[in-house]
């Protein structure tokens, strides 16, 4: 399993691409003057205090490419693109990983994301910030050595829930492609229907219940935002469970 250190470096990185990421698309929301100079400012306050705390070698090289942009110049494409990685999911179970958190919410719910930010060390009212004119380096380290692991059976506990989710995230988009039929997905859930109770998934009328409905009931808005939500989680989980694999090669095997 990854260590503590490796999972707060991975959440801040990720943090930093979703804090920029928002105001960034102030520019694209139509807001202009004062708070497109604000957000300049932000933007490269951000990605300073990153360099600052010796955090550049942890960001993957897409991730260096897009903080090397100019302040202001994400595309439009790139920031529909972060919205549905849904990087919050993701650091919300790296949260869940330094036990930060207490439960991870249900697959129809949202970590808090707000508070998710809060929490990470380059804003002056997380935690781990403990004054004003704190070093970024400093910041950074009270983080580091502030979490600790989580208990491995629990994530990996968590994985195989959020495994089944994204199994039926990925089935139900097979069946509504005509890739598989209904029939046979019936039968899959039928057999696995002790295992997914064993796990606490709601399960009633031969499917998972999400949104208060069974799976398959799900409008296609609803069903897309079960599945990014799932895989966001799946692969913050499985890339804390595997301590040699990097963030871009996890496996979302289904």
């Amino acid at each position: 399993m990854k260590t503590a250190r490796e999972i707060a470096a991975r959440a801040v990185c990720m943090g930093v691409i979703e804090f920029r990421a928002r105001f960034e698309g102030i520019r694209l929301a139509g807001d202009a003057g004062a708070a497109a100079a604000e957000s300049t400012e932000m933007i490269a306050g951000v990605t300073d205090w990153l360099g600052d705390a010796g955090l550049s070698s942890s960001l993957l090289p897409e991730e260096r490419g897009l903080l090397a942009l100019k302040p202001n110049s994400w595309s439009r494409k790139i920031l529909e693109a972060l919205s549905d990685a849904m990087l919050p999911e993701s650091i919300g179970v790296l949260f869940a990983g330094m036990n930060l958190i207490g439960a991870i919410p249900p697959y129809d719910q949202l970590f808090d994301a707000e508070s998710l930010l809060r929490t990470l060390p380059f804003l002056s009212d997380s935690p781990f910030a403990k004054g004003p004119g704190m070093p970024a380096r400093e910041e950074w380290e009270a983080m580091a050595t502030g979490v600790t692991q989580a208990d491995e059976g629990a994530i990996a506990a968590a994985e195989r829930i959020a495994a089944l989710w994204w199994w039926r995230a990925v089935s139900e988009s097979l069946v509504r492609a005509g890739k598989m039929p209904r029939t046979q997905l019936a039968g899959i859930l039928r057999d696995g229907a002790a295992r997914a109770r064993e796990l606490d998934i709601p399960f009633a009328d031969g499917d998972f219940v999400v949104f208060g409905k069974p799976y398959e009931k799900l409008a296609p808005p609803e069903h897309r935002a079960v599945s990014a939500v799932t895989e966001g989680r799946v692969r913050g989980l499985r890339w804390m469970l595997d301590g040699d694999v990097p963030w871009d090669a996890v496996s979302m095997d289904s």
